[in-house]
């Protein structure tokens, strides 16, 4: 009779519930600029469970867990740093989310958002849809970014 690993089934139940609520706060990052503090507070509740689950069944120690908030806390720094060139709520969706992902899913997944959002910059830069000045929506990238570090 196979054995039932009912971390793993739950850690994946709240990855996809994650992934489908970051695509909703990309749907409103992208329609308009701004994120729901409802969806990263519940992002932020589910990692919470994540965090516990995880400490209760010995896969991460809370030293771990504070380590998946960094790159949150990194980004809402920069935020501060460069009057909001990235938005606050984009450090707080990555800390929100932090985790339920896992440090090295996040930073690959952050990593690959901030290499995506570049090229699109640049791109729109020379077709000159958008100036150095402009901005868009962040959170979608985050989105494809930690869709694509599930399967990397």
């Amino acid at each position: 009779m196979p054995v039932v690993d009912v971390e793993d089934d739950m850690n994946s139940i709240f990855t996809i519930v994650q992934l489908v609520l970051l695509f909703v706060a990309g749907v409103f990052d992208f329609k308009k600029k701004e994120i729901s503090l409802l969806l990263i507070i519940a992002m932020a509740a589910i990692s919470i469970v994540c965090g516990v689950i995880d400490v209760f069944f010995g896969k991460s120690s809370a030293k771990e867990i504070l380590i998946c908030l960094i790159p949150g806390a990194c980004l809402m720094m920069l935020s501060l740093i460069s009057r909001q060139s990235i938005g606050i709520g984009d450090g707080l969706i990555v800390a929100a989310i932090g985790l339920c992902f896992g440090i090295h899913r996040l930073v690959l997944g952050v990593s690959i958002a901030l290499f995506i959002s570049g090229i699109m910059s640049i791109f729109l830069i020379i077709v000159r849809k958008a100036g150095k000045k402009d901005s868009f929506p962040f959170v979608p990238f985050i989105f494809v970014g930690m869709v694509v570090s599930m399967f990397a």
